[in-house]
C-alpha cells in the first residue's frame, strides 16, 4: 500500500512539473508573426549590407512576397503515415523557393553586396552541417 502511494505521489508530481513547464513555454521564444519577421529581417539586411532606401522597399517587397505562399501561418499537416522529412513536404519545394529568392534579391543588391550576402549564407550552411555532424547510415 505504501509504495502504491508513492508511486501516485511520483505520477502526479511529474505530471504537475510538466503542465508548469508548459504554461510558461518552457525555453521556447516567443514566435514572431509574418509581418514582424518580414520587418525584422529587412532591417537586418538593410544594416548588414548597406543597402539605401530604394533597394530597402524593394528587399522589404521581396520578403513579403517569400512569405505569402505559406499560407496562414498555420503549419500545414504532413500526409498520414509520413513522419520527419519522409514524403512531399506541403507548400513546395524549398530549395526552389530559396533559388528564386537569391535570383530577385541579386537584381536588388550590388555585386559586392551580394557578394557578402552569398558568403554569409554559405557560413551558416557550414555551421549547420558542423552542428549536425556527418549523416548517419
Amino acid at each position: 500500500m505504501k509504495k502504491f502511494l508513492v508511486s501516485i505521489f511520483l505520477i502526479a508530481a511529474v505530471g504537475v512539473g510538466a503542465s508548469a513547464q508548459n504554461e510558461q513555454g518552457g525555453n521556447q521564444r516567443p514566435r514572431m508573426d509574418r509581418s514582424e519577421w518580414v520587418k525584422r529581417r529587412t532591417e537586418m539586411m538593410v544594416q548588414k549590407y548597406g543597402l539605401d532606401e530604394k533597394q530597402a522597399a524593394a528587399l522589404k517587397e521581396l520578403n513579403e512576397k517569400q512569405m505569402m505562399p505559406r499560407g496562414n501561418g498555420q503549419r500545414p499537416q504532413r500526409p498520414e503515415g509520413t513522419q520527419g522529412h519522409q514524403g512531399p513536404r506541403p507548400g513546395g519545394n524549398w530549395q526552389e523557393m530559396m533559388k528564386q529568392y537569391n535570383e530577385e534579391l541579386q537584381k536588388i543588391m550590388t555585386a559586392d553586396q551580394f557578394k557578402a550576402y552569398t558568403e554569409d549564407m554559405e557560413k551558416r550552411r557550414q555551421e549547420r552541417q558542423n552542428r549536425q555532424g556527418p549523416p548517419q547510415w
